[in-house]
């Protein structure tokens, strides 16, 4: 077949919209490619404006012209392309059954180059590179001959089909030229139960032993605790069954690296990472430091969001505990009281089984809790809370 160009092009969608004319229809063609700032030929311009319009061109199968692309410049509808970029995320493969019962394949990466991330999905033999375990989170590839569309969701995502290829480290490529996977890694300080899914990286600072269960159904689930610790603070990562086993041995001062773990929010605020089906688990060759405990602050330095703290403080308010339901329905114990500092004065929520032995607290004990974080509480106000790693020590008692 020869290659249209794109005079053929224009005549093509001049046929079925006929209300349209030569100048509109190149006007539009033009101010796609505009829009590109250069990226298309007039032909692949042509072509996207055709597809926007419902209307079909048939594939210039020998054609050779394919344009490698950045991220940011991929539109809708925009066939036979190439773009380059660093894997973020690699996401399980699936399978499906088509009308036809005929099993299908389907698995989906995460990509980003210096303009942007975009969501890559693979279909039935393509999967194999994943089920190879040829791919993985910080590699750069090379997708070619796919074609862009919009998800579900309303985001561009490219298609790699039949005559798609993947290239697993182009030998052509700086990979300086591409953002390093650590640009995606949230803080653990900094995240909190408004996001859904996270990337993180850390140190182990506590393995707990694995758990069985037997759900309802009468099988048996498996679960294990973590403790993971960065630079900025620690918290509880939280592996289910099949991701038991991949997670194996590990033990303090282990580095694991975590893609798309599942945010939950704890009664008080607090939350934990889950790690499921969806999630990637790397341990990371390099050891990352183990983290030593925060120097004594004053309550003048507590920032929202920070931790985790040693924080020395006096008892200035009589404790209060409550019983609270959380949103699993469960029901715990907090009590509430405030402490101060030559520097100020802020209040303090003891969770769980911290609650109940600071209930009879009097006014002026000196106390020293360590591993404890702040947050926006009630009416707003930036307050201590605790976590499971949270150590709370008796200095003195008032006379």
């Amino acid at each position: 077949m020869q290659r249209m160009d794109l005079e053929q092009i224009v005549q093509r969608i001049l046929l079925v919209r006929r209300d349209l004319t030569r100048e509109e229809v190149l006007k539009r063609i033009y101010e796609k490619k505009r829009s590109a700032e250069g990226y298309f030929l007039d032909e692949a311009a042509a072509r996207i404006v055709a597809f926007e319009l419902g209307i079909e061109v048939p594939k210039d199968e020998a054609e050779a012209s394919w344009t490698e692309l950045p991220i940011e410049k991929l539109v809708s509808g925009l066939n036979d392309v190439t773009v380059t970029g660093r894997v973020i995320t690699v996401y399980p493969v699936q399978t499906f059954s088509r009308r036809d019962l005929t099993e299908g394949k389907v698995a989906r990466l995460l990509i980003a180059d210096k303009t942007g991330t975009l969501k890559t999905v693979l279909w039935d033999d393509k999967v194999s590179i994943i089920e190879d375990e040829k791919i993985a989170s910080g590699q750069i590839i090379r997708v070619s001959h796919g074609y862009a569309r919009e998800g579900f969701d309303g985001k561009l995502e490219l298609h790699v089909g039949n005559r798609g290829e993947i290239q697993v480290s182009p030998q052509d490529i700086d990979e300086k030229e591409y953002p390093s996977i650590t640009s995606f890694m949230e803080k653990i300080s900094a995240i909190t139960g408004r996001r859904r899914r996270v990337n993180v990286q850390g140190t182990v600072q506590r393995a707990h032993r694995v758990s069985e269960f037997k759900r309802a159904n009468g099988t048996q689930g498996k679960v294990r605790r973590v403790q993971l610790q960065d630079e900025t603070g620690q918290m509880t990562v939280v592996f289910w069954n099949q991701k038991v086993d991949e997670l194996g041995d590990v033990e303090t001062g282990d580095s694991l690296r975590i893609m798309n773990a599942r945010v939950k929010e704890l009664a008080g605020g607090l939350v934990e990472l889950h790690v499921e089906r969806a999630t990637q688990i790397d341990k990371v060759t390099e050891k990352l430091p183990l983290f030593e405990q925060k120097r004594v602050r004053k309550i003048a330095d507590v920032k929202e969001g920070g931790g985790p703290f040693t924080i020395e403080a006096t008892v200035a308010s009589t404790p209060e505990l409550r019983e609270v339901t959380t949103s699993r329905n469960e029901k715990v114990k907090v009590t509430s009281f405030s402490v101060s500092d030559a520097t100020g004065k802020i209040g303090v929520s003891l969770w769980r089984e911290h609650a109940e032995r600071a209930e009879n607290l009097s006014l002026g004990t000196r106390m020293l809790f360590k591993n404890i974080y702040a947050k926006k509480g009630f009416a707003d106000q930036l307050e201590l809370t605790t976590r499971a790693s949270t150590k709370i020590e008796i200095l003195s008692n008032p006379k």
